[in-house]
């Protein structure tokens, strides 16, 4: 039974695992270097945000002005 245990046995040495981990990390660097630069993406996230957080306070002020000026117009129309 030692016999077929050590056919089935695989080694592996320190060198192969230094190897192996030098191959990811080029592999890692590569992969790193063809992403876009995600500096310009956050920034790009940022000002579109802010302009819809502009939008949206430009929209409740509107809102705001027309129930103050329309609610009093439609009481005064009512009577």
């Amino acid at each position: 039974m030692s016999d077929e245990q050590e056919a089935l046995a695989v080694r592996v040495s320190m060198r192969d695992i230094y190897f192996e981990v030098q191959r990811q990390g080029k592999l890692l660097e590569k992969i790193a270097n063809s992403l876009p630069d995600s500096e310009l993406k956050i920034e790009d996230h940022e000002l579109r945000i802010r302009k819809l957080e502009m939008r949206m306070w430009q929209a409740i002020g509107a809102f705001g002005f027309l129930a103050a000026v329309v609610s009093p117009l439609i009481a005064v129309l009512t009577r």
